[in-house]
């Protein structure tokens, strides 16, 4: 799927936990060319959320340290969790 955050193109797309390996998602450089943001598809719904904020905060920011991504990702991850957002098969 094509997103745009910050003005930017990047292709979002989860993949198997072997491409991964021991990560949950990853975000390429704003950099690159063709930057894609990856996510693990097998994970628990919450966390899931979680880590999808999380690699959408670091392509809307890559100055910010790994430790307020984390946080902040937990943070709104949480309150919309509460509101009971899920994420909905099509």
């Amino acid at each position: 799927m094509r997103i745009r955050i910050q003005g930017k193109a990047w292709n979002l797309r989860f993949a198997k936990s072997k491409e991964l390996k021991r990560d949950y998602g990853h975000c390429d450089s704003p950099k690159r060319k063709s930057k894609e943001i990856v996510i693990r598809d097998n994970l628990d719904p919450k966390v899931e959320l979680d880590t999808t904020i999380h690699e959408l905060l670091h392509a809307a920011d890559w100055s910010k340290s790994e430790e307020w991504v984390d946080s902040t990702a937990n943070e709104i991850a949480t309150i919309l969790w509460r509101l009971n957002w899920r994420k909905v098969d099509q």
